[in-house]
């Protein structure tokens, strides 16, 4: 049992590395096509993450110690249902014997047909409740999977090892197909408990409406990450130069797109069709200069004068910093608790985020 549960470790320990990974593309994307998150298609997906993790570890892990030979003979095993033999051969079932049933439960040539199904059993759910595919594309799909798994450990995870040290069975092509396709069948038994998929993802944005918090802090992840690329950590004039061209340049002569906003459908709106120099100016001129300018000054003189001793300073400084923290942290959640989409960047400037169509 070991030998199953230490993937599932392993899966747990990579699964909030490798969700981090994939969270901002996959956000995009659903607000590329749907304009919103949902909470729950967004907890259903990540458990899909975290079982692709698990089961994909099943099959690889534990790894070798030793990089060598590991099978005496073919490393192949071709010929269908070899595994009822095994079992016949192998197990201390006795058929005419009613009261050894039991132990069946407990063979090993049993206990790995049976993980080899429930391996897959979940692959099949997800396909028909998530990803609403047809007995067809399941079947196809989980033959598909399994051949990767048996696949990935013929070749010693694609040449990472010189010799496969796990079997190539056509018995588990067959085992992990028949999985997906019973969790396929067995899925609309979750009708009765799991909202129908469809209406979560037909949940959509209105045209003109402001987007939601989550969507604008994703544009401007996205943007920030752009221009960090080009900072200059000891060049405060950087900074200023890259923000002036990316975040007041841009959206003024694109008329209130920068990447990020480009990417999720939302731009920026004043109160004419065309924005004005003077109206992008203001509101990043706030949000850029008037905070995160000041904060990275304050940062910085505090490190100086923690370095040099000069502590009456350093103290004015961070009760500075905390004071301008703390004015941003509760101007924005308090917004976010109001349902208010007007910030006071976007107030003064005239200047707020829409959705797009």
């Amino acid at each position: 049992m070991s030998a199953y549960l230490f993937p599932i470790k392993v899966a747990v320990l990579l699964f909030p590395i490798l969700t981090s990974i994939i969270c901002i593309p996959y956000a995009v994307y659903n607000y590329r096509k749907y304009g919103t998150n949902n909470k729950f298609k967004i907890f259903i997906f990540y458990t899909f993450v975290f079982y692709c993790i698990t089961a994909f570890f099943m099959t690889l892990l534990p790894l070798p110690q030793v990089d060598e030979p590991f099978f005496t003979g073919s490393n192949t095993q071709l010929i269908p249902f070899t595994f009822i033999k095994d079992f016949l051969s192998e197990t201390s079932v006795i058929l005419t014997k009613p009261n050894t049933y039991l132990h069946i439960f407990s063979e090993p040539a049993f206990m790995q047909v049976f993980f080899n199904i429930v391996l897959t059993i979940p692959l099949g759910v997800y396909l028909r409740y998530y990803f609403k595919k047809s007995f067809k594309q399941t079947l196809l799909i989980s033959f598909l999977v399994a051949v990767f798994f048996e696949v990935t450990q013929l070749t010693g995870i694609y040449g990472i090892y010189k010799y496969p040290y796990r079997l190539f069975d056509v018995d588990d092509l067959m085992i992990n197909t028949l999985g997906g396709l019973i969790g396929y069948s067995i899925t609309p038994l979750f009708k009765y408990i799991l909202p129908d998929i469809n209406i979560i993802k037909s949940k959509t944005f209105n045209k003109g409406s402001s987007p939601s918090y989550s969507k604008r802090i994703l544009a401007f992840l996205i943007d920030w990450n752009i221009c960090f690329f080009f900072f200059n950590e000891e060049n405060i004039f950087s900074f200023i130069f890259i923000t002036f061209i990316y975040f007041i340049l841009v959206p003024y002569y694109s008329n209130g797109f920068t990447l990020g906003k480009y990417i999720l459908k939302i731009k920026l709106k004043g109160p004419t069709d065309k924005l004005s120099f003077k109206q992008v100016f203001k509101r990043y001129g706030i949000l850029l200069y008037g905070f995160f300018l000041s904060s990275y000054i304050l940062n910085n003189g505090i490190d100086y004068l923690l370095r040099i001793e000069k502590y009456d300073f350093f103290i004015l400084l961070f009760i500075m910093q905390i004071l301008l923290n703390s004015f941003a942290l509760i101007h924005l959640v308090s917004h976010i608790f109001k349902r208010n989409p007007i910030l006071l960047h976007d107030k003064i400037s005239h200047v707020e985020n829409i959705n797009l169509s």
